[in-house]
């Protein structure tokens, strides 16, 4: 995580150069095509989070690669239908 001063150099320099208001708008364009609504005062949380490995067996990978659903997902995929 940079530190404050690191951030607030990055900053005067998108400034100086006259990009930082094409650059947050870019960056707003982008969050309301991804069905974000930005506003001022937000803060937004870009924490990176650690996800388990999977581990599938070559037989568990057969299926989604033949582009057929695997045999137990069936039932969960009924149930959802179901709701």
């Amino acid at each position: 995580m940079p530190e404050a001063k690191t951030v607030w150099l990055f900053r005067e320099h998108l400034t100086r150069a006259g990009a930082i208001e094409t650059l947050f708008e870019r960056f707003n364009a982008t969050l309301r095509n991804a069905g974000y609504r930005p506003m001022s005062g937000q803060i937004l949380n870009a924490a990176l989070v650690a996800a388990p490995m999977q581990r599938n067996a070559n037989a568990e990978k057969a299926d989604p690669r033949a582009g057929r659903i695997p045999q137990d997902w069936q039932g969960k995929l009924e149930a959802r239908k179901n709701r």
